[in-house]
């Protein structure tokens, strides 16, 4: 018997065109060999079948420490920080169980402080937002930051939230349209905006992360990753006797708000982040008139459900090897949290910079796709003929920061405290818009 597993990372992996090719040769080696063997005998490998595409060098992509050392460059000789971007708000007033607007004394123009927003997230982990006499004061965790934040990442997800035609942010990479290109490449869509930004390209850059691990390749070099001592891949949790002849699979990975539990109070107009700011899921898909359609289904006993759940426990210690798996999760604390303060009758009714002052820079359109093979080869005399199993997964998804789980409740303690200890000094409150 010969078990073959395909996992390709990222999309595709489907070797539809070659399939009876594959099996023919592989039919007649092992049926050859097993007429001569006297003896039961089984062999394991895992390998990479293809060789990844080099869009760097075409420039639809680009490593992440090379994508920093460009924006970084672009924000110093722009001056990014020294900006202010105004706002025009609506703070609405709570009517019994309705938040009433009015255009004209509810709205006000107010200023977004890069350099207040700056010292308050080099403080720690975002845990709560209050509005107090039309100003915004954002609450952190103390925790010290070694990775790279932007103030400017915040009016990027402002604008996402309340500007864009999407209201909230995303990102994704999806099979291209020519169904002969799922096994090269996957195509990198964003939403919300943020293409070109940082707050995309971190996005996108823990997506690729993720589903790099989850097959143990990185998919721009198809090199083994080695380096993360204790790493379980989906093949860890692969069972052969679930398996069924010609079986192809479809499943995706994503990162998510929508069980993060946020408490808001309209009243006093404050949000306070209740747990884990970002989950992680996965669901199979199907092929329907050759599109891939969600099933809704996270399938409990899948190897990648399984593998999801071990990346979630151990996302802090895999982020110590890839600090960006830090800095999505921080991301997806201000998003949660601005998307419940609307909740509170908080509006961005407007939002402005100067374009030509922005810093701008080329975020991935493409990611090549690596077909990892896990062959299991077995020969036994007392059967005369070989059978060949051929598993066949492929993997899409991304980041989607959008709903989150609201729970009402009395934040007047929280907002009391935190607006009290900011008027003696303390260093994890700050005061970003007003």
């Amino acid at each position: 018997m010969n078990n073959k597993f395909y996992n390709s990372c990222y999309l595709g992996g489907v070797l539809v065109a070659n399939l009876k090719k594959v099996v023919f040769f592989l039919v007649v080696y092992i049926l050859l060999g097993s007429l001569y063997l006297n003896i039961f005998a089984q062999d394991s490998k895992i390998y990479i079948e293809n060789k990844p595409i080099d869009f760097i060098s075409t420039n639809e992509d680009i490593t992440y420490k090379e994508w920093l050392e460009k924006y970084i460059n672009k924000r110093e000789a722009k001056h990014t920080e020294d900006h202010f971007p105004k706002l025009k708000i609506i703070i609405g007033d709570i009517k019994g169980n309705f938040i009433e607007y009015d255009p004209v004394s509810g709205r006000r123009e107010t200023s977004l402080f890069f350099n207040r927003i700056k010292n308050i997230r080099n403080q720690g982990d975002l845990k709560g937002i209050f509005i107090d006499n039309g100003k915004i004061y954002a609450v952190v965790e103390k925790r010290k930051i070694d990775f790279h934040n932007f103030p400017e990442d915040i009016y990027i997800i402002l604008r996402g939230i309340y500007q864009s035609e999407d209201f909230c942010i995303w990102q994704t990479i999806d099979p291209p349209p020519n169904q002969a290109d799922w096994d090269k490449y996957g195509i990198v869509y964003y939403g919300g905006d943020v293409e070109d930004t940082h707050v995309g390209m971190v996005m996108f850059e823990a997506d690729r992360v993720m589903k790099c691990l989850s097959m143990g390749y990185d998919n721009r070099t198809g090199k083994k990753i080695t380096e993360v001592r204790g790493l379980k891949t989906e093949w860890d949790y692969y069972k052969p006797d679930d398996l069924r002849e010609g079986e192809v699979e479809w499943h995706r990975f994503w990162y998510t708000t929508q069980n993060t539990i946020v408490q808001y109070d309209p009243q006093e107009k404050a949000v306070l982040l209740k747990d884990l700011p970002l989950t992680i899921e996965t669901e199979r898909m199907e092929m329907i008139n050759d599109k891939l359609e969600s099933t809704f289904d996270p399938d409990y006993n899948s190897s990648s459900y399984k593998w999801t759940q071990f990346f979630q426990t151990n996302l802090d210690y895999l982020s110590t090897y890839y600090p960006v798996l830090y800095e999505i999760q921080e991301l997806a604390r201000w998003t949660a949290l601005f998307t419940a303060l609307y909740e509170t009758g908080f509006v961005v009714d407007e939002i402005e910079i100067d374009y030509l002052n922005f810093p701008y820079t080329k975020t991935p359109l493409k990611t090549p796709v690596i077909n990892v093979v896990q062959e299991t080869t077995s020969k036994n005399v007392s059967e005369s003929y070989i059978e060949t199993f051929i598993h066949q997964t492929i993997l899409t998804g991304g980041v989607g920061l959008e709903q989150v789980i609201l729970q009402k409740s009395d934040l007047s303690d929280f907002k009391n405290e935190w607006l009290n200890k900011y008027k003696v000094g303390e260093q994890l409150v700050e005061c970003i818009m007003e």
